[in-house]
């Protein structure tokens, strides 16, 4: 009678340790979270850098990308602007114009959200100095595409 509560408790073991590696294996190899479409503060962002810039009417517009919450993001953002300018930031996905758009007064906030990078050659952003809310990029007003 011994050895079989011995076998039994030998094969509840083994099986808990079998339940335990499939549990480690399966939690190893689960996707990691994707990451949000757009970041609200590029500010927060590591690592920024200029991509491609453009001096429009004396104020300096940027497309900018860094590191936000461990995945890449490209912004807008204006230099040099007056308290009633606004900076537009415009992606495309897939040749079109552009797709998705945010626009921030400069005197508020001299930056866009970030929208996240792909290395796809389909997603392309731009900036640009407009001096209203519905005003958008020309190729006289903007940067060229990144």
């Amino acid at each position: 009678m011994v050895k079989h509560r011995t076998k039994s408790r030998r094969t509840a073991s083994v099986a808990a340790m079998c339940a335990a590696a499939a549990a480690t294996v399966v939690l190893a190899s689960a996707p990691a979270t994707a990451a949000s479409t757009w970041w609200s503060d590029p500010n927060s962002c590591t690592g920024a850098a200029t991509a491609t810039e453009r001096t429009v009417s004396g104020r300096q517009v940027q497309v900018r990308y860094g590191m936000c919450g461990g995945s890449q993001y490209g912004w807008g953002r204006i230099l040099n602007y007056g308290s009633s300018d606004y900076i537009r930031f415009e992606v495309s996905l897939g040749g079109h114009v552009w797709d998705y758009a945010d626009i921030k007064l400069a005197g508020s906030r001299n930056y866009t959200q970030g929208y996240l990078t792909s290395s796809s050659s389909a997603v392309a952003f731009r900036a640009c100095y407009v001096t209203s809310i519905l005003g958008t990029c020309t190729s006289t007003n903007s940067t060229s595409w990144w």
